[in-house]
């Protein structure tokens, strides 16, 4: 196959160094978006005078065929093109004859790729950010359905108090949310036309840039055609976001996984989402949850060798940069996957309400409800916090449940104790005596589902 850059050269490529650097396998999925900013490059060399109408249009329905094809997935390209840009050259000249050898004209690969990568970005950037979305959405409804289910919270792997299953689940879609927020953040560093930059210095054709944008829906145009040729800070924006975001799934994995090891599951995965074991014929293991976890590793992975690929380079371009869509691509398609999955094991969840029940039988989640009994009884939080530790202590040491000691034996290290701290030891009066903004209360809960079914059901 012809290069787009062999004129200067008298020997032949070396065939190992060939295939070494040939990235047709990998930046193949920037085709759609090549198409797209082929149509708009020919309508502006047409404009400035490089193209006749009749040379337009021919090469215009050349485009327009390619991409009819490749959307219903029948457009075969060469395989042993060096990238996609020499394929679609290629395919081109098939069909147009040499009138595709001057679609190169005021280009060059380094603007082509930084620009299709953008429009990838931005465009797949947008579908993990609706994923979320869905994956909050099935959240919201497992909230919703579980706003009776009272449990131990916990801190430090310990109980701690009293919250619902539904205040938990709000809080998965809270952490969603701020990934969601890396996400759109970075949508704006892939809306900006870097058409016209050539290979570092800019083009000397008057190409129509804004023209070119508003073919392309985007809003600016670069400011300086040397930095666009080394720049992957977009790509490095949008890993980073996936990055957070695995980070936030795996959160939610460790949790659900901590109950099935415990053997208390509150939250049960469907076995759809499960594999047994070789050896032992009861075992049922969570091991989506398992590879979800290790899977923000993998994201980790991708940006940091983004990072160590950038690091040090020269500004303007260096074939490194050729590196960038490995772990570009690889993170975009597993973090879609992944959320993907996700959604349909949150639809699928099981709340198990019986041992939820069975859970609050450690009374201890109560102790900071009965610190602050005795504080309004005007004893100070310190001293309440010391007499409350000691009665916990006593049951403990005891075997006796906090609601079965005796009023007598708690007057003796909780003087101001009187027969109404029996109340307390009440799982719905617990989150009930929540009163801040964004508690467990489950009028706060309510608010909160409401809030967030508003949002995400636009």
């Amino acid at each position: 196959m012809k290069k787009l850059w062999g004129g200067r050269f008298k020997k032949k490529i070396d065939a190992g160094f060939e295939r070494f650097s040939a990235s047709f396998a990998l930046d193949r999925r920037l085709l759609a978006y090549d198409l797209e900013i082929d149509a708009a490059h020919v309508k502006a060399l047409q404009k400035c005078g490089v193209l006749s109408a009749a040379e337009t249009s021919k090469l215009l329905g050349a485009i327009k065929e390619l991409a009819d094809k490749h959307q219903k997935g029948r457009l075969i390209l060469n395989a042993g093109a060096e990238d996609v840009h020499s394929a679609i050259q290629e395919a081109l000249k098939a069909k147009v004859g040499d009138l595709a050898d001057k679609l190169h004209t005021a280009r060059s690969r380094n603007d082509l790729v930084s620009q299709s990568a953008r429009l990838y970005c931005r465009a797949e950037g947008l579908k993990i950010i609706e994923a979320v979305r869905k994956l909050q959405l099935e959240i919201i409804r497992q909230a919703e359905s579980s706003q009776d289910v009272l449990l131990p919270g916990m801190t430090h792997l310990q109980n701690a108090q009293v919250v619902s299953q539904a205040h938990i689940f709000l809080a998965y879609a809270e952490m969603l949310e701020r990934a969601q927020l890396n996400l759109r953040t970075a949508q704006t560093l892939f809306d900006v036309c870097v058409l016209g930059c050539g290979a570092l210095a800019g083009v000397a054709y008057d190409l129509d840039q804004k023209m070119i944008a508003r073919d392309l829906g985007l809003s600016r145009i670069t400011d300086n055609s040397y930095d666009v040729s080394g720049d992957r800070d977009f790509v490095l924006s949008l890993l980073s976001a996936i990055t957070l975001l695995g980070l936030e799934l795996s959160r939610i994995a460790e949790d659900l996984l901590i109950g099935q090891t415990r053997g208390g599951a509150v939250v049960e995965l469907d076995e759809a989402f499960c594999t047994g074991s070789s050896m032992m014929p009861q075992k049922k293991n969570a091991d989506f949850l398992e590879l979800a976890r290790g899977m923000a590793g993998v994201f980790a992975a991708n940006l940091n060798g983004l990072l160590m690929v950038l690091k040090g380079l020269a500004s303007s371009y260096n074939r490194d940069l050729q590196w960038d869509k490995k772990f570009l691509f690889d993170s975009v398609e597993r973090s879609q996957a992944l959320l993907d999955i996700f959604t349909r094991a949150f639809r699928t969840l099981r709340v198990n309400r019986d041992r939820a029940k069975a859970l609050l039988k450690d009374e201890s989640v109560y102790a900071t409800d009965l610190a602050d009994y005795l504080t309004k009884k005007g004893v100070s939080f310190h001293e309440a916090h010391r007499q409350v530790g000691e009665i916990v202590s006593f049951g403990e040491a005891n075997a006796v449940a906090l609601s079965k000691i005796g009023l007598d034996i708690l007057k003796r290290f909780a003087p101001k104790a009187e027969g109404d701290v029996y109340d307390l030891f009440d799982a719905l009066h617990s989150v009930q005596m929540k009163k801040t903004q964004g508690s467990t209360n489950p009028n706060e809960v309510k608010k909160q589902i409401k809030k967030w079914k508003e949002r995400l059901e636009v």
